[in-house]
């Protein structure tokens, strides 16, 4: 008989085929074959017709873990702040080249880390690719500014001119027509079983998206919040084009506005990435999209930490 068990490794949960096999009296059960993480554990099971294992307890104990290591790191960086202006700017300007160039490539930007890096900084196009993907880079550059903006400025709510003056920001050069307004037609996700609503229902889904999002700031904890803040944008998917980005960008600002660092998801997560928000959104199972995003949060403090510790020994714990 075979059947599928789970093993928690260093925060990650692994999953093998196993099977048990009967010789007189006594039982063995054999690892047979390593079939990764869980999405492609439960790829592999519904393929077979098996049955996933039961993790919910160790499912929360893990939860705490990492809500502890968090907790943590983030007394840690705000034990350091405030960063020098040199600092500050030399972070952000590092943020914004990683931020930009793995937001826009999830989207189909084919630039290099490096063309990103050059366009940004030194403002000087290199290679050979669309005009397209230049210009979004910039837009998405300039977008992220605005949201840095929005944190300096202490805004604590959004408008609806604020979301479309993001959308603008970002979208400006890219699209010729619906730049800053909700859309008009219906939109399909390629590759998704899930469909957006029709585009007669955005303006009031949207009305009542900022509604909770400004009325409830408290209801869940920011990364929590923010994770389900860009679910429930994506699900929405108020613009033609554009909202992978923008939901990104809002969810930054989430957790910006409540001292978290800003998270970058990588153009090498992007298939993890959407399968959660597909699942989260057919199957209305919010759970490892914010999960993953605690994870990012996670390293999001480690990438920050990582560079200001050094320049404030005095503050570093002893071991």
């Amino acid at each position: 008989m075979a059947f599928i068990r789970a093993k928690y490794i260093n925060g990650e949960y692994y999953f093998y085929l196993v099977e048990s096999r009967r010789e007189g009296k006594l039982v063995y059960q054999d690892i047979v074959k390593y079939l990764g993480k869980r999405e492609d554990a439960e790829r592999y099971a519904r393929e077979k017709k098996l049955k996933m294992p039961e993790i919910k307890k160790a499912l929360e104990k893990s939860e705490k873990v990492l809500d502890k290591q968090i907790a943590r790191k983030k007394a840690k960086l705000d034990s350091l702040r405030p960063f020098s202006k040199v600092l500050e700017d030399r972070l952000r300007e590092e943020l914004v080249i990683l931020w930009t160039y793995h937001s826009t490539a999830i989207e189909g930007s084919t630039l290099s880390l490096k063309e990103t890096a050059t366009l940004l900084a030194e403002g000087i196009v290199v290679g050979n690719k669309p005009l397209t993907d230049y210009l979004a880079a910039r837009g998405h550059r300039n977008a992220i500014n605005l949201v840095f903006k929005w944190v300096e400025d202490g805004k604590e709510n959004l408008a609806e001119a604020d979301l479309l003056e993001l959308h603008r920001a970002t979208m400006k050069n890219v699209i010729d027509i619906y730049l800053g307004v909700y859309r008009p037609v219906q939109v399909y996700l390629l590759g998704s079983s899930y469909t957006p609503p029709p585009p007669g229902q955005v303006p009031q889904l949207m009305r009542g998206f900022l509604r909770e999002l400004n009325r409830n700031p408290k209801k869940h904890e920011p990364i929590k919040l923010a994770a389900l803040t860009h679910l429930d944008f994506e699900s929405i998917h108020p613009f033609v084009d554009g909202n992978g980005r923008v939901g990104r960008l809002l969810a930054n600002w989430v957790l910006m506005k409540n001292g978290y660092p800003s998270i970058v998801i990588t153009k090498r997560e992007r298939v993890r990435y959407f399968r959660m928000l597909e699942e989260a959104q057919t199957k209305l199972v919010a759970y490892r999209i914010v999960r993953f995003f605690k994870k990012k949060a996670n390293a999001a403090l480690d990438f920050y930490l990582k560079r200001l510790v050094p320049y404030r020994p005095s503050v570093v714990p002893k071991r």
